[in-house]
């Protein structure tokens, strides 16, 4: 009961603050209405891949290791997926480009050892005994990923001053998703 309350806190919180990376490459910057679509876009489906991941730990009756396993599965590749998106969208081209794709490596490589902890718990469940205590690792695991999302989100809004990033994620039709 309590990982699908804080899976939902998660998916929550992306939507309401969501519209609120270099990928190696010599610096060239990717446009700033190209970024915030993306950046909108990953939040979605991520956000949606997390809903339908917490919608198999709904019916506690029929709840098993087995499905357990599966929704952690899902939250693994959902968010593999999510930061490798992010990532790929490099820096935006405004002034402070580079530190938007910090701030998001910053979140990405977070979120990637949040999930050890999440796989660690998922991995070592045995019986539904052991799903109580998975839960409570799970639980902390999405909970530092939330706040580390959160910490990227400061950071973008920080770091925006002349607010290029806030106009175009405005302008964003993905992020039309995130608002309803």
């Amino acid at each position: 009961m309590r990982i699908v309350l804080c899976l939902m806190v998660l998916v929550l919180t992306l939507v309401a603050v969501g519209c609120g990376g270099d990928d190696g490459d010599s610096g060239s910057a990717t446009s700033t209405a190209d970024w915030a679509e993306g950046y909108c876009a990953a939040i979605t489906d991520w956000a949606n891949e997390l809903k339908q991941a917490t919608d198999q730990l709904r019916d506690f009756k029929s709840l098993s290791r087995e499905s357990f396993q599966q929704a952690g599965e899902d939250i693994d590749s959902a968010t593999e997926t999510f930061t490798a998106e992010l990532r790929a969208l490099g820096a935006p081209d405004i002034e402070s480009g580079e530190e938007a794709r910090r701030a998001v490596e910053t979140f990405a490589t977070a979120a990637e050892a949040d999930l050890v902890t999440i796989e660690a718990a998922v991995e070592n469940v045995s019986g539904v005994a052991g799903i109580s205590k998975a839960v409570v690792s799970i639980t902390e695991g999405l909970t530092s990923m939330n706040k580390a999302f959160m910490t990227m989100v400061k950071s973008l809004r920080r770091i925006d001053p002349e607010e290029e990033l806030q106009s175009a994620l405005e302008d964003a039709e993905s992020c039309d998703d995130l608002a309803g």
